[in-house]
């Protein structure tokens, strides 16, 4: 038997196979590259439940950008002592934070971003941080110094646009868009490819003390867990089965 004929088209084949992994691989992770925008700011899409449930409990508003794009928003409820801004994740219409957070003590004031659920433009990272200042001023104008709360990646605006001695809540934070796109893909799109810049505001510039982190019952990975041997008297408040409306309201009466 002659084990070379038998041998060599053997290993012909198994390079072959791991040519094609390899080749199928690096495709992945260039359209990944290629689409990065994408990925980064997903749009979200209109949630016709929330929207419909909040419709005759919220004031529709809006907020015109410096480069004239408007984007939609509501705010809900009528206490004039206190009023909460929310900067909703990438993916999540706003309008889902309103309905599921219904009714809070305080008013809610909330934007969908450029692109997202109607709004017209194109999300990108020249646009994100700008944008939120001027969301932040058309929230002004209702109430001069809301409490910020931020989810996913919309806790990176909350935290960049707080200052210090205010009171920050995040809710499912995410550290970077690196980081996010990084846990997300894995492998397919390693992070050192990602070229958003993105990223929270560093905390040591603020009063941790009043620095608040919400575990949501979907969370996988909570800022907590990076920044809680700098930040050792950060606030984790997790769910523990009650419902975000309950647990936020536990938090802005402590």
């Amino acid at each position: 038997m002659n084990v070379k004929k038998i041998v060599i088209p053997f290993l012909f084949k198994i390079l072959r196979a791991i040519g094609l992994i390899l080749l199928i691989y690096v495709s992945m992770v260039f359209y990944l590259a290629l689409t990065e925008r994408q990925i980064a700011y997903p749009r979200a899409i209109v949630h016709t439940e929330a929207n419909s449930f909040i419709d005759t409990l919220a004031k529709p508003i809006s907020c015109i950008l410096p480069d004239e794009l408007v984007l939609s928003g509501w705010i809900i409820g009528k206490n004039n002592n206190r009023a909460l801004l929310y900067f909703p994740d990438t993916e999540e219409d706003a309008a889902q934070f309103l309905a599921e957070t219904y009714p809070l003590e305080e008013a809610v004031v909330a934007f969908n971003y450029r692109g997202s659920a109607g709004n017209k433009g194109k999300p990108s990272e020249e646009t994100f941080e700008s944008d939120a200042k001027s969301i932040l001023e058309c929230a002004q104008q209702i109430h001069p110094h809301p409490i910020l709360i931020g989810r996913g990646k919309g806790a990176i605006l909350a935290s960049k646009l707080t200052k210090a001695n205010d009171t920050l809540i995040l809710i499912d934070p995410t550290l970077s868009f690196k980081a996010s796109i990084s846990d997300k893909y894995r492998l397919l799109f390693p992070s050192f490819l990602v070229r958003n810049k993105t990223q929270m505001k560093d905390l040591s510039s603020l009063d941790s003390s009043l620095i608040i982190i919400l575990q949501d019952r979907k969370n996988k990975i909570t800022l907590q867990e990076k920044v809680s041997e700098k930040h050792p008297s950060i606030k984790l408040i997790k769910r523990e089965g009650k419902t975000l409306k309950q647990v936020l309201q536990f938090i802005l009466n402590l």
